[in-house]
């Protein structure tokens, strides 16, 4: 332990962000311009809100509270007038406070006689600041503090924003941070009949958390985001924020680099809630099929029933409720999933095991080196049924070429290659063919 220099009794703790601050506290912000961006690959929602601040020449300190207890990192302020510089954010809280909404968190603090130690604040322990450092452990008087830096802002006190105005006047800023919690998603039911089905979708959203933000324009975002770099969704908004205020109305998507964004329109999310909004409601005309699926092992596998259909709609991935209609009513029959798939793509469903049907895959032939292999791979159906079936067999061959095969393909995409086999009551059917891989 080290013993600190003690500073004059009544020292003010600040929590550090980026300058000390000094100025004057004006009204609170204005009516906010509100979008809010949520992810189906996080629970997770970036909310981006221009707020309206009358500002006085010089120093000004505004109080933002709905920033309280976010992760600083995670926050932007940016003046969207350049006659306005963002200084910082603050928190002047009592010492008491400001350690307990910080311990477990990364610190830094300086004391008087100039040292500055950082590590991970394990809280207090006899009236010291025990603080775990590279070397060591460090017990410091909060007395002794000129200033204690910390990861976050204390959830029940005031927080505020500095800014320094050339002049006075009524100047947008908008803020950007992230909310734990949200998510969206989206449920499908199925309602099936001999050749027809009914599709009918929902878009899920859900906010488990206290906040409201009322009349938000909400953008969906659907891909996998690199959350490790720092969000800055300025084109998402901009989707959102081309659509009007009014009743929820989900748009056709927009692509974005390799995401999907649904501009949803204004919509009141309120605290501690689950919205459940239709996206789509159609007819379809649906085939189908038997699905038998092989990979570059020999193996024996279940052939299994499902339905296709083509879809003029992006559909974005979700749970599938099926329904089978009947003279009796209708019953749930089970749930599969539906990945992401593009307007004009085939939707492949499986509904169940047909015991019927059996798939084999054997390998032929296998040859390789140092940055290609080859396989010759045969796969055969058998029927054990009264009644002929069709049946698609698909291989995943990974970015494998095909060479040969005796029966065309009716599908080759870089990660399977598919073939249809007709196979006749009681009988077997095969097909051989080699593809290379190379790396």
């Amino acid at each position: 332990m080290r013993r600190l220099w003690k500073l004059a009794a009544g020292a003010v703790v600040i929590i550090i962000l980026m300058v000390a601050l000094s100025g004057t506290e004006r009204t609170r912000a204005a009516k906010a311009d509100t979008t809010v961006a949520l992810y189906d690959s996080a629970n997770l929602g970036v909310v981006s809100r221009v707020l309206n601040l009358s500002l006085e020449k010089g120093m000004n300190k505004i109080p933002l509270e709905e920033l309280a207890g976010l992760n600083v990192e995670e926050i932007t302020v940016r003046p969207l007038n350049s006659s306005v510089q963002f200084l910082g954010l603050y928190s002047a809280e009592s010492s008491e406070n400001i350690y307990d909404s910080n311990v477990g968190s990364d610190v830094e603090v300086k004391t008087s006689n100039g040292d500055v130690i950082s590590g991970k604040f394990l809280g207090l322990k006899d009236g010291k600041l025990i603080i775990q450092g590279t070397d060591g452990l460090y017990a410091v008087n909060p007395g002794e503090l000129v200033y204690f830096k910390a990861s976050r802002i204390e959830k029940k006190g005031g927080v505020y924003a500095s800014f320094l105005a050339e002049k006075e006047g009524k100047y947008p800023v908008e803020i950007t941070y992230r909310v734990s919690g949200m998510s969206w998603g989206t449920r499908y039911k199925l309602y099936l009949g001999d050749n027809t089905a009914k599709l009918v979708g929902y878009i899920v959203m859900k906010n488990p958390t206290s906040r409201e933000y009322e009349n938000a324009k909400v953008v969906l975002v659907s891909g996998d985001v690199h959350f490790y770099r720092d969000v800055s969704p300025r084109y998402v908004y901009e989707v959102a924020a081309k659509e009007s205020a009014g009743e929820a109305n989900i748009q056709e998507p927009v692509k974005l680099e390799p995401f999907y964004t649904y501009p949803l329109g204004a919509v009141d999310i309120k605290p501690a809630s689950t919205m459940m909004i239709p996206y789509i409601s159609t007819e379809l005309s649906v085939k189908r099929e038997y699905l038998y699926e092989s990979w570059n092992y020999n193996r024996e596998g279940d052939v299994y029933e499902s339905i296709s259909f083509k879809t003029d709609k992006v559909l974005p991935a979700g749970v599938v409720e099926i329904y089978r209609e009947s003279g009796e009513g209708t019953v749930l029959i089970g749930e599969s999933h539906i990945e992401h798939t593009p307007k004009g793509d085939t939707v492949r469903i499986g509904i169940g095991k047909e015991y019927d049907l059996k798939g084999t895959t054997k390998v032929l032939n296998y040859e390789h080196s140092d940055r290609w292999a080859k396989y010759k791979i045969q796969i055969t159906v058998e029927n054990f049924g009264d009644e002929d079936k069709t049946v698609i067999v698909r291989h995943y061959k990974y970015r494998g070429k095909v060479l040969s095969s005796t029966i065309k393909p009716s599908d080759d995409t870089s990660q399977y290659v598919e073939f249809v086999l007709n196979v006749p009551a009681g009988e077997s059917r095969s097909v051989t063919f080699e593809y290379e891989v190379n790396w």
